[in-house]
């Protein structure tokens, strides 16, 4: 939680710097503006994603936020792109480090070579009753808020190519740890599996989404994989995933027992 804090304090004081600096004028409703939105950060879903669109519909729809856009406007579009730049910037600030279950010893990596460098994350793996499982915490700079921060994550992940990019290195363990496994991780794709979106797991509900891994230009599934979303107030999300081959006997899509000694 404290990133966020930390870019919420950060970003309030660059606005209200930037506001009075060789200012004569003191746009005061652009600070309250800017002041809501960070605080909307932390309670409204998908973030950024609504509440940019909401705040230049009020702008066009008030006659009175006209007339200031006319007064401000180019010290304003500046200090969004500002604002935005940072935002962006604290997706860098380091994450906690991923813990595992007891029952599944050490990881066998603790890092991935094939993730992105922002937003900043960490991904310990491990290999585990047949399976390969990753625990990654990743910064979320869309939202500070942990209403649908893993739903809303995972969507643009997959739409960015995130999931696949990340995919690689359960690939390699497999090829590495399973005899009858064999797939070059350059050559694969993930297929969402349609799901209900959540299932319980200790009596709570929990965000899930499930893929199959194809290789490329085959439609035969090579291995299943499962996306459980811990999501956390302050704009770090944790991400259990659980990528099995499809020649595993263990028929359990939700992957009941890791899952629950994960909780545990």
């Amino acid at each position: 939680m404290f990133g966020g804090i930390l870019a919420s304090v950060a970003l309030v004081a660059t606005l209200f710097g930037l506001l009075k600096f060789k200012s004569e004028n003191f746009d005061k409703y652009m600070m309250y503006g800017v002041f809501f939105c960070v605080l909307l950060l932390w309670i409204i879903p998908w973030g950024l994603f609504v509440i940019i669109p909401l705040a230049l519909a009020l702008s066009v729809i008030s006659p009175a936020a006209r007339a200031e856009w006319s007064e401000f406007k180019n010290r304003r579009i500046s200090i969004g792109i500002v604002i935005i730049i940072l935002l962006n910037s604290f997706a860098l600030y380091p994450v906690s480090e991923p813990e595992g279950a007891e029952e599944w010893g050490n990881p066998i990596a603790t890092e991935n070579p094939h993730a992105a460098s922002w937003p900043a994350s960490e991904q310990y793996t491990w290999f585990y009753d047949g399976s390969v499982i990753g625990i990654v915490n990743s910064r979320t700079p869309h939202t500070f808020c942990a209403w649908s921060q893993d739903s809303s994550s995972v969507a643009l992940g997959v739409m960015l190519g995130m999931h696949n990019q990340r995919m690689r290195q359960s690939i390699e363990v497999m090829n590495s740890y399973i005899p009858t496994f064999s797939i070059d991780s350059e050559t694969f794709s993930l297929e969402e599996v349609e799901t209900e979106g959540s299932h319980q797991y200790a009596g709570e509900d929990y965000f899930v989404a499930r893929f199959n891994v194809k290789k490329d230009g085959f439609e035969t599934t090579l291995a299943t994989v499962l996306i459980v979303g811990f999501p956390n107030t302050g704009g770090e999300l944790t991400l259990l995933s659980i990528t099995r081959p499809i020649t595993s006997s263990q028929d359990d899509v939700f992957e009941e027992k890791i899952v629950l000694q994960y909780l545990e």
